[in-house]
């Protein structure tokens, strides 16, 4: 074989960079004789090329926790074709690597036919941090190539505990620091239908500065759940600080229950009820409706006032529907600071 290393093609491909994530470079691989002598040298040009992806993962994660997941494995089939019925040993043998030396990943192989999932523990960062990280999947025992790819997003954010009742406002105050420079700062939300930002829309943010931010917070359904906040440079387009809302959503407490039978079909139209609010209050008070269930059930009006004592005929439209069943709408009467008053339940029966 040749004994000299060719030139020309070759000093370009280890300096050529361009979008590729690896700098390009160039393995000399020599084969010697039993003597040590040299038979042959071959240079080869690596030049690495960006992942295609099969799958992209976002997680979200409290600042400066370590996150472990769990994926799922779909189901694999033998690449070679053969069988594996009745032979636990000729499963397919999966092994994965991760992008990131401090990120551990691997996969366990469980008995033939048991879901196989791969675990992930990635270390925290500060927020609004964004670790990205590539997890190849390998179904040949060599990991000649990956049957997947992922690319996986990890946001780490500031966590924020709020506890609080279904249907009602709450409020939490927030606190955006400014940097070196001024910025113009917006704030979003992931669910803005039921987290508003005060302020809402753009504002200066002067160097050193601190901006509280007035979150109100009303949610719809019970239970525990993650929202978002993400504070914004809109002239750089850069996210400056985000807020990881750890929501436990309590059921408020039910005044009066009700009962009403709906035909299905109905020919479209929908049916109509009426129940009673008495002002518990000596004064004239102004009152507003909300429902866990708009799509269901809307209201005659959305708002009315009444005096101190007196009763109020409230008019609820349920919507029709074709398939017969029950479901409970929750029915809030709330101030104008959106406290809650009074809690009915309505339970409809489609029959």
């Amino acid at each position: 074989g040749p004994s000299f290393l060719p030139t020309g093609r070759s000093s370009e491909v280890a300096k050529k960079t361009g979008s590729n994530t690896v700098l390009a470079k160039t393995i000399k691989v020599t084969f010697e004789a039993e003597d040590g002598k040299p038979m042959a040298i071959c240079q080869v040009n690596v030049e690495p090329t960006p992942h295609v992806v099969d799958q992209s993962f976002r997680l979200y994660h409290p600042e400066l926790c370590f996150l472990k997941k769990a994926i799922r494995l779909p189901p694999w089939h033998d690449p070679t074709g053969n069988t594996t019925v009745g032979d636990p040993d000729a499963r397919t043998h999966i092994s994965v690597r991760c992008s990131d030396p401090n990120v551990i990943c691997q996969t366990k192989m469980l008995a033939a036919g048991e879901p196989q999932d791969v675990y992930l523990k990635v270390p925290g960062s500060p927020s609004p941090h964004i670790k990205m990280l590539f997890v190849m999947v390998f179904t040949d025992k060599w990991m000649a190539a990956p049957s997947q790819i992922w690319q996986i997003y990890v946001h780490f954010l500031e966590r924020v505990d709020v506890n609080c009742v279904s249907g009602q406002r709450s409020c939490q105050s927030l606190v955006v620091r400014g940097k070196q420079a001024v910025r113009k700062v917006k704030c979003f939300s992931s669910h803005p239908q039921e987290i508003q930002v005060d302020p809402a829309g753009v504002f200066v943010l002067p160097p050193g500065a601190v901006q509280e931010l007035q979150l109100k917070v009303q949610p719809w359904r019970t239970g525990s759940r993650f929202l978002y906040v993400s504070a914004v440079d809109v002239e750089q387009r850069r996210l400056l600080t985000a807020w990881l809302l750890c929501l436990t959503v309590h059921r408020p407490v039910l005044s009066k229950a009700f009962e009403v039978c709906v035909p299905v079909g109905g020919g479209g139209r929908g049916t109509s009820r009426r129940i009673t609010y008495t002002n518990p209050y000596t004064s004239t008070r102004a009152f507003l409706l909300r429902s866990d269930h708009p799509d269901l059930l809307q209201f005659k009006e959305d708002q009315f006032q009444i005096g101190g004592g007196e009763s109020y005929a409230i008019g609820l439209r349920l919507a029709p529907s074709q398939s017969s069943g029950s479901v409970e709408i929750l029915v809030y009467v709330n101030n104008l600071q959106e406290k809650t008053e009074e809690t009915f339940c309505v339970k409809v029966n489609y029959s």
